[in-house]
């Protein structure tokens, strides 16, 4: 204050208003640069050149615009006209004329000269420079803070707004004097360039403290849990603020702007109004500009690498660095790890810690495989790679929490799935954004405690306080305007806060976009970053690949005494997809593709289930006359059976198609080919029945019980089996053949096999080239165990262990699965009717017919003598809540019809069922298990039939036939499929028409980019990716929900994130489980409800909904308009019944009931129970053994997996633990954590889909060159949801939830728009003429640079910055040496590419000892 007294003084002695404002400026830049001078003292040494040469760049500009004010004054007082006396009228124009100032504007020379180009490096330097090699300063320490907008500081010379207003009113009034316009603008020029923010009006902005403490006050801030994050997002949102940003404060004396001495220009203290206590502030420290050739505003320095290259971790200097490498093995010291061991922030410091864990367990790992790599090399190696797991984790993992839709479609967010990332360029400038480093993500740190945006991003420019209310609540609107004048001083912290989160997003849209900015410069300027392919850096395929295996919940697994945790670390757990699982089945990273020696010879695979060659101790002699008399004793009963078939013919004991038994049979309608099949099938059972139980049978046993699970996954075996199977008796047989037409549906495809197609057979032969008949349809199922037959052939299982009758089927279905509903609270209906879908692709169990394929009516309880031979009925029992035991009209016995499931085996032994579809996920349910059946249903030119849809703009419907006879449509027309069940409920026809629709959308796509093909190729490359969706679908979305994350690990069942599967089999069998298809995949039902929803376009329910009974094969509703979309809507929006013991009385009590027909319905439940009874399946209990479960002794044994109540009802009816039948038991366990079925269940799922996956030649993952997908077609595959398809073949799209089968959730899951879900690029199908065009580009790696200056133009070079990246600095060689005015040392100058002659080659996984593992240890 002395000073400007004394400035005051001489400036009324002055003669000459020029000598004293020269004078003032002179005094008032020496203040500065003294005090400038003490202000970087506490700066660290290698920034403080840096600093001083910003606050030399502020000086000299100050200087620079003193001297052009002084000659526009001194042009204003000598050319002042007389009228402008009074020229307030026209300010305009003065200010215009003469305050025009500009810093950097003047044409002086560029003073910051150009970086040379930096030497190419594998390995990043600790302060981020030189990572551009064109820009080496760009982005690294030191370098300043970038700007998404325009500084708003008050004295900002761009915009002169300050000086224009104080020309405005004072100028007008004071012109004469000139004393307070003079004043004024030496205040504005001489406080700094860049004085912090001012209102835009003539108020004074709010100090901080009243800010938050209004904010605090008002909205009554308490720590609640986000709804869907955990605290580890704050934890990681701190970790990415620390590692690409910090402000950089000198250290000064205390009071050094609050004593109320003369303060130091750089202060700028917080006080508080109310109670007048001042905060020391002193302003963050300048930065010399980087991106710009001259001064032009203040840019604050960041004290921290602008790349996400873990620095806060290792550090940003050589000195950190040093102090935290012990210098042996590669291995860093975690003691000399600040961060780590600050007791301030310990959460922090344990993320920390546990990075550097996992740099040392790779470090130790990196010197076991390579012995010769020195102690550099590792750390640096070991660094390399936990960088690029937090890089990959940020991207793949807390970037889509943070941000919800804003990271899964924008593509520049967006992981590469396969291949490489190909956005760098060397001209994206690299930075943090100060908006980002202050704002945006300050504020995601406070979700570490609890869960918490300026419109610069938004479209639509805010006006005023009424335009915010689009953006957040009314309430935070009116607090902001009561704490701020205008809207446009609202600083953007407080008011990004308080925006409104949306799309699943956890911040508002302003720190969305802010964030999305950052987030995509972090990626695109970074020349190390993991999924680049520039040389030197770039990494393989197979070591990305390992690297996009890795999540955050595995590095903390494998680091930490963590001992459980969720898949997804930063979203909270629940008791489904997100359960915790145990730490051994998250992936850690797996250093071979950094091994540089060569791998041991792969282990040989040995395959499960393939017979021993261990002669059984008993085997008995059989002589041709026993094998003929069997023979013809089968003959006659055949002729028998045949005789009784055709008498209830005459007598017309058969069921009307559209009866409950005709309806129920339809289900299970066999073609003509398997009845032929059948026929000779039962010739072997019959005849093996005579040789083991006739009169002078070998061996009489009432029944077999096996308590050996040696032979998993194979096929069925014992001594008998064995031996007979292997007896030849077709000589004993008739040899004629069928030869009329009629006698055949579809010729047999035995044609030879071509190893070289892409295509699937429809029927699955040829499949396996080895044995070409395998999981071709018309083959029996296979076994896990041995199956139980009463007298160890055919007859059913119906006695007890202990020697009485098993309980009645209904019995069991009432007790044990009564009709109580629990809604799931968090899937959808869809499960239930993706299940139905994918059951009726891989099973179909057809059963017999009478004569003239009529149905035999099996209603009758005496209808196994009277009617047929393989009618099955069981009676209604006593007492029963819903059926009369008695007929109330003929007084007959009341029993429930069945018809036994068709045999197939062709040889002596037990009795094996038919798969009247192929064993493949192969998409049959679509395109039909034989050729007969795809010509019906394919249309011209590549297309699937289809019926048009009767209203205008409505998309196509399934193919009709008017020959449906379990038809009850009253149009007399049913929908028909590649599966015969099409029509059999409304909701499964739904599903069939979106995949027809999905195939002929492909088809049109396919067209328009090979116009060339023909309607063949159109056809089979359609149906490639149809079945190549499916089975991503089914093994990315389904699965994992059904079984939990445990069983899908153990069992080999996560696909790949990219490039191919290698463990295919030729010698496993991939023909489906009888136990799958009769119990465990039957979970389906417990998901029933008793009606299936419809919803509106606002997903608003509509009524009437279906009611399931009157649904059964009656399609004519869906002609209705809207009605696909409207049950697609209410199938994805609607929860479906937990999956439990629990089933709907809709088909306990009423299936296919006839309205008006009391007790004409049938139980399924029931029926289900029947069925695996027919099948021959073993107890239970047997299963529990197999699946490595305690074998129940007890019925108090099963307490682990049941609740109390179950097994006191399983003690009211079986007579023993070993009588409890394979469905009630397994749908009685508690289910897995994550997963929908208990631990029986899952192991018998878990292992048909790993047969699935890996008996599969034509799986969608094959690496076989034949077949093989290329990597950029899997890639988009690989983008296939089920959400995708149904709402890009609905009538109208809509929004939808990303994942169809998890109901909606504003945060984990948001209806979004159709077009903004991933879909599949079909140009990557686009070939010519000639072949496919598609190249797997490979980077250019450079050895010679001299060579390429030879071949190529300095300016070729330079625009590309693979080539650059390597030889830049050879070009700068050649150039004159200028001096840089800023550089950083670069201490890393990398290694030479190490050249591996030998590419790694991953040992095959042996099926050696495979051992089906224990999975109840994770019931929930």
């Amino acid at each position: 204050m002395v000073l400007l007294d004394g400035l005051y003084i001489v400036f009324n002695m002055a003669q000459s208003f020029m000598v004293w404002y020269v004078f003032t400026v002179i005094l008032f830049l020496l203040r500065i640069q003294d005090a400038h001078a003490h202000y970087v003292y506490g700066v660290d040494h290698d920034l403080q050149a840096r600093a001083r040469a910003g606050l030399e760049a502020e000086r000299f500009t100050y200087q620079t615009n003193a001297r052009q004010i002084k000659r526009k004054l001194g042009r204003l007082k000598t050319h002042q006209p007389k009228e402008m006396v009074g020229c307030s009228a026209h300010p305009e124009n003065h200010k215009r004329n003469y305050l025009s100032i500009k810093p950097g504007s003047n044409d002086a020379p560029c003073r910051i000269k150009p970086d040379r180009p930096c030497p190419p490096s594998k390995y990043r330097t600790p302060s981020g420079a030189c990572n551009n090699v064109r820009h080496p300063v760009w982005g690294a320490r030191g370098a300043p803070f970038l700007k998404l907008l325009p500084s708003a500081y008050s004295d900002d010379m761009r915009s002169s707004l300050t000086i224009q207003k104080t020309l405005h009113v004072n100028y007008s009034r004071e012109i004469g004097k000139g004393v307070l316009f003079a004043s004024s603008l030496i205040s504005n020029l001489t406080t700094s360039v860049a004085s912090p923010r001012q209102s835009v009006g003539n108020h004074v902005l709010p100090t901080p403290t009243k800010a938050v403490s209004t904010l605090i006050n008002h909205l009554r801030l308490s720590p609640e849990a986000h709804e869907g994050l955990t605290s580890l997002s704050g934890v990681w949102s701190e970790l990415i603020l620390r590692d690409i940003s910090s402000t950089v404060h000198p250290s000064s004396k205390q009071n050094v702007c609050c004593s109320g001495k003369m303060k130091h220009p750089e202060c700028y203290e917080i006080r508080d109004e109310q109670t007048g206590t001042c905060v020391e502030y002193l302003r963050s420290v300048p930065s010399l500009t980087v991106h710009r050739c001259n001064f032009d505003t203040r840019e604050q320095m960041n004290g921290a690498s602008s790349y996400l290259d873990g620095s806060h971790i290792y550090g940003s200097t050589d000195e950190q660095l040093h102090r935290v490498r012990t210098y042996s093995q590669g291995k860093v010291d975690i003691s000399g790890c600040e961060a780590c061991n600050n007791t301030e922030d310990k959460t922090l410091g344990m993320m920390y810690s546990a990075l550097l864990n996992e740099h040392n367990r790779i470090a130790d790992e990196l010197a076991r495989a390579n012995e010769h790599w020195d102690d550099t090399k590792l750390f640096l190696e070991a660094r390399r790679l936990v960088v690029a797991q937090i890089q990959h984790v940020t991207l793949n993992e807390y970037v889509p929490s943070i941000l919800g839709e804003g990271a899964r479609t924008d593509r520049e967010l967006m992981p590469v799935a396969a291949g490489f990332y190909n956005g760098y360029s060397s001209s994206n400038v690299g930075g943090t954004y100060d908006a980002v480093a202050l704002a945006a993500l300050r504020a995601l740190t406070s979700l570490r405690k609890h869960a918490v945006d300026d419109a610069t991003c938004l479209e639509d420019h805010i006006q005023n306080f009424e335009d915010l209310k689009h953006f957040m609540h009314p309430r935070h609107v009116s607090l902001l305007e009561s704490v701020y004048s205008q809207v446009e001083d609202i600083d953007l912290l407080l008011g990004g806060i308080l925006e409104t989160p949306r799309n699943g997003a956890t911040v508002g849209p302003t720190f969305e976009c802010l964030l999305k900015r950052q987030f995509v410069k972090m990626r695109n300027s970074d020349r190390f970053w993991y999924e680049n392919d520039i040389p030197p850096s770039g990494m393989t395929p197979a070591q990305l690949a390992e690297i996009r295996k890795i999540t955050l919940a595995g590095i903390l697994c494998a680091n930490t005494k963590i001992e459980r945790i969720q898949p997804k670390a930063f979203i909270q757990q629940d008791p489904y997809l997100n359960a915790k699982i145990n730490c051994d089945q998250h992936s850690v990273l797996d250093i071979a593709p950094w091994r540089e020696e060569p791998l041991p010879e792969p282990a040989k695979e040995v395959t499960i289930g393939s017979k021993s060659g261990v002669i059984p101790e008993f085997v008995p002699e059989l002589s041709p006359s026993l094998i003929a008399a069997a023979v013809k004793k089968a003959e006659a009963d055949l002729i028998e059976r045949k005789q009784l078939e055709y008498n209830s013919w005459l007598q017309q004991r058969i069921a009307d198609p559209k009866s409950p038994a005709g309806t129920a049979a339809s289900f299970s309608k066999a073609n003509r080919d398997a009845l032929l099949l059948a026929n000779s099938s039962i010739m072997y059972e019959l005849a093996t029945n005579e040789i083991l139980n006739g009169i002078h049978g070998l061996r009489r046993r009432k029944r077999q019980i096996f308590d050996t699970t040696d032979n998993v996954l194979g096929f069925p075996n014992n001594d008998f089996s064995d031996l007979l199977q292997n007896v030849d008796i077709s000589g004993f047989l008739s040899q004629k053949k069928p030869t009329n037409h009629d006698e055949v549906e579809c010729p047999v495809d035995d044609s030879p096999c071509d190893p070289t197609s892409p295509y699937r057979t429809l029927s699955g032969h040829c499949n396996n080239l080895r044995n070409p008949n395998l999981g071709k349809s018309l083959t029996t199922f296979a076994r896990l165990l041995p199956p139980v037959y009463e007298d160890g052939v055919s007859k059913p299982r119906s006695t007890s262990v202990t020697g009485i009758p098993l309980p009645n089927p209904r019995v069991i279905s009432t007790v044990i699965h009564p009709d109580i509903s629990n809604l799931h609270n968090r899937y959808t209906l869809m499960v239930m009717q993706f299940a139905q879908f994918l059951d009726h692709d891989l099973t179909m169990t057809p059963i017999h017919k009478g004569f003239a394929e009529s149905i035999p009516s099996c209603r009758s309880c005496d209808s196994p003598r009277t009617v047929h031979p393989e009618c099955h009925p069981f009676p209604v029992p006593p007492g029963d809540h819903y059926y009369p035991t008695v007929n109330v009209t003929s007084g007959a016995r009341m029993c429930f019809p069945s018809m036994r499931s068709l045999p197939g085996q062709q040889h002596l032994g037990p009795r094996e069922q038919i798969n009247q579809n192929t064993g493949f996920l192969d998409a049959s349910v679509i395109y039909g298990e034989n050729t007969c059946i795809c010509n019906i249903l394919r249309g011209f030119n590549g297309r699937m039939n289809s019926t048009q849809n009767p209203h205008r703009g409505g998309k196509d419907l399934l193919p009709q036939s008017p020959t449906h006879p379990e038809c009850k449509a009253k149009s007399g027309y049913c929908f028909i499929g590649g599966d015969g069940r099409a029509s059999e409920q409304p909701a499964l026809t739904v599903m069939h028409t979106m995949w027809i629709r999905e195939h002929n959308r492909i088809v049109e796509s396919l067209r328009q980019l090979n116009p060339h093909w023909d309607g063949e190729k159109l056809f089979q490359q359609s149906r490639r990716i149809i079945s190549a969706m499916l089975q991503h679908i089914t093994y990315n979305e389904f699965l994992p929900r059904i079984l939990g994350w445990n069983a899908v690990t153990l069992y080999g069942l996560k696909l790949l994130p990219q490039g191919y599967y290698k463990e295919y089999s030729p010698t496993c069998n991939p023909s489906v489980l009888t136990e799958f298809a009769t119990a465990a995949y039957r979970i389906g039902h417990s998901l029933l409800r008793p009606h299936l929803p419809r919803m509106d376009r606002n997903y608003q329910n509509m009524e009437p909904s279906i009611l399931l009974r009157d649904g059964f094969f009656d399609p004519d509703m869906l002609y209705q308009k809207s009605m696909m979309d409207e049950m697609t809507r209410g199938l994805i929006a609607t929860p479906m019944e937990t999956l439990d013991q629990f089933i709907t009385g809709e088909v306990t009590n009423h299936l296919f009931e006839i309205r008006g027909i009391p007790y004409s319905g049938v139980d399924l439940i029931a029926l289900n129970i029947h069925r695996a009874r027919d099948h021959g399946i073993p107890s239970y209990n047997n299963y529990r053994a197999l699946c490595n479960l305690k074998r129940a002794t007890t019925f108090e044994d099963l307490s682990r997996e049941m609740a109390p109540e179950v097994i006191a009802r399983m003690k009211r009816i079986y007579a023993s633990v070993d009588d409890i039948d394979l469905f009630p038991g397994g749908m009685s366990e508690r289910p897995l954590q994550g997963g929908l079925v208990g631990p029986t269940f899952a192991c018998i799922i878990a292992i048909q889909f790993r047969q699935s996956r890996k008996c599969d030649r034509f799986w969608y993952e094959t690496d076989d060159p034949n077949i093989r997908f290329t990597e950029h077609q899997l890639a988009e595959i690989r983008k296939s949801t089920l959400s995708k398809v149904m709402c890009e073949n609905m009538d109208e799209h809509n929004e939808m939830q990303r994942a169809a089968f998890d109901l909606p959730s504003n945060f984990l899951n948001p209806r979004v728009p159709c077009s903004s879900m991933p879909q599949i690029d079909l140009s990557a199908w686009r070939e010519t003429r000639h072949g496919c065009q598609i190249t797997q580009c490979a980077s250019l790696r450079i050895t010679d640079c001299n060579q390429l200056l030879r071949e190529a133009s300095r300016e070729a070079i330079l625009r590309d910055d693979v080539c650059t990246a390597q030889c830049g600095f050879v070009l700068a060689a050649t150039e004159p040496t200028s001096r840089l005015q800023f550089t950083t040392p670069n201490s890393f100058p990398g290694f030479a590419q190490h050249r591996n002659s030998l590419r790694s080659v991953p040992t095959p996984v042996s099926f050696n000892g495979f051992k089906l593992p224990d999975l109840s240890q994770f019931i929930g």
